[in-house]
């Protein structure tokens, strides 16, 4: 009888362990499960672009804070996407409402591409005031009216735009033509590539980019 009682225990214990076994085995299955799918490096990051969204195929948009300004405006830094870009200023138009200084937003329109933080292969046209929605558009018209600082186009639909002068390309041309009349319209056709900026009052103002006889 004792020998009965004794193998019987021996049988509890024997399936007693092998529970604990698996437990202790699955317990350590869902934990490295878990691990995995933790796992930052296991998820596939991509990229932000520092570059707003346009249908001008050479000239870009980056958007971002100025943190440092050069002597007589010739470079500065922008903070955008968390890189700080170096641009060169030299020969660039700054059109901005508020003085080009530190925390200062804004929108840096240029030609060429930008690699992470390297602006070196970028060459900025236009700063302007930072415009979250900015986007390069285009627009054909006649020239109806031109001053010293500005003219004005007729579209084919009847709109009338107007444009600042700020020595963009095509404007060292004739490509406006010379007027024909007391409204200072010569009616040549162009197509202007440009951005708008809309300031906190409200107003807008168009900025050419580029300025062409229209085919």
């Amino acid at each position: 009888m004792k020998k009965t009682w004794i193998m019987a225990l021996a049988v509890c214990a024997a399936v007693l362990f092998t529970a604990c076994g698996k437990s202790a085995k699955n317990t350590e299955s869902v934990s490295n499960t878990v691990a995995e799918s933790t796992d930052p490096s296991s998820e596939n990051t991509e990229e932000v672009s520092q570059e707003a969204p346009g249908n001008g195929e050479e000239f870009k948009i980056l958007i971002g804070k100025v943190k440092k300004v050069g002597d007589n405006l010739e470079g500065m830094t922008v903070e955008s996407g968390g890189k700080e870009i170096n641009f060169d200023l030299i020969g660039a138009v700054v059109e901005t409402s508020y003085a080009l200084e530190p925390e200062v937003e804004v929108s840096v329109i240029y030609k060429g591409e930008i690699s992470g933080s390297d602006a070196s292969n970028a060459k900025p046209v236009l700063v302007l005031d930072g415009q979250q929605n900015m986007k390069v558009q285009e627009v054909a018209g006649s020239v109806i009216d031109q001053a010293m600082s500005t003219f004005t186009i007729k579209t084919e639909s009847g709109e009338e735009i107007g444009f600042i002068k700020d020595n963009c390309e095509g404007l060292d041309t004739d490509v406006l033509g010379t007027a024909t009349d007391d409204s200072n319209g010569s009616g040549a056709m162009v197509k202007v590539t440009y951005v708008t900026v809309t300031y906190d009052a409200g107003s807008k103002s168009n900025f050419p980019l580029r300025v062409e006889a229209a085919k």
